[in-house]
């Protein structure tokens, strides 16, 4: 049984591996033989840590190669210092990650700053705390280090006041997200920031991206009355809007919107809006 599945293609044993989770993998599969260990240590993974526990989590590090790694999502939001922790494992983190194209942050402690490999591409931060100063760096340092070679962007809107003055000549996939959230006890938190004599449709303008796919969270009204996307009428081919309940959305700010997106194939709208938004014959 076991010379039978040992003869297995890589490819075969790939498609399972699909099946598995990582800590799983390296605990069925590591030092049965050579060559399991050598298609073990090939395989593309992709790390989530938002919710394992302080076992998996290192057994994880302990057996993976790097190397492997396409994809990694570090939390604190659950468990403090998770980062942190991850950095312990690998203190040479960007010389260690060189094939990692996407990472993802939640709630990462400011001190721990992560230097990146020029190999990531696609960035995700969302931090809730306002009140901290470093957050502002820690954001920003990343990003511009990253800046020259990003293509995928997912980050909230009060945090984007801390870009001005960086370009995303590579970015093609922008979500902006909402400046507000629920706390532990569902009551709905306010966080966001004013961009002072900036919108967020200029700031995107100034990044000189030529973004082909838009989610943008609108969650006020002067961000609405302003909007404006046609300096990417030539490129963007997919548009999600996602307006807050609190901004009422007609048919003719809409079409004032969309009218010179040549482009566009898809668009997605969830709002609250006027009767006229809902007319089928427009």
């Amino acid at each position: 049984m076991n010379s039978s599945f040992e003869s297995l293609s890589t490819e075969l044993l790939f498609e399972f591996f699909d099946y598995l989770s990582p800590f799983d993998l390296f605990r069925i599969f590591i030092n049965l033989n050579n060559r399991l260990n050598a298609i073990v240590y090939s395989y593309p993974l992709r790390l989530d840590f938002r919710s394992i526990c302080r076992s998996k989590f290192d057994f994880i590090c302990r057996h993976l190669q790097p190397k492997q790694v396409i994809s990694l999502i570090l939390c604190d939001e659950c468990v403090p210092d998770r980062v942190k922790l991850f950095l312990y494992h690998f203190p040479h983190f960007k010389e260690q990650f060189l094939h990692l194209q996407s990472i993802t942050l939640i709630e990462a402690e400011t001190i721990t700053f992560i230097d990146l490999p020029i190999s990531v591409s696609s960035i995700s931060i969302k931090i809730y705390d306002t009140d901290d100063y470093y957050d502002q760096n820690y954001i920003s340092e990343i990003l511009s280090r990253q800046a020259k070679v990003l293509t995928h962007l997912k980050i909230n809107s009060k945090d984007l006041h801390d870009l001005i003055d960086i370009r995303f000549p590579a970015l093609t996939h922008l979500i902006i997200g909402g400046g507000c959230y629920y706390d532990s006890d569902y009551d709905y938190m306010d966080v966001s920031f004013p961009l002072e004599n900036t919108d967020v449709h200029s700031l995107i303008q100034q990044w000189q991206c030529f973004l082909t796919h838009l989610y943008l969270v609108i969650d006020n009204k002067i961000q609405y009355s302003i909007f404006n996307l046609d300096r990417f009428s030539h490129c963007l081919t997919h548009l999600a809007l996602h307006f807050y309940q609190a901004i009422q959305v007609s048919f003719v700010c809409l079409e004032r919107c969309l009218i010179k997106l040549f482009q566009l194939t898809k668009f997605t709208c969830q709002a609250s809006g006027s009767w006229d938004l809902i007319d089928g014959k427009q």
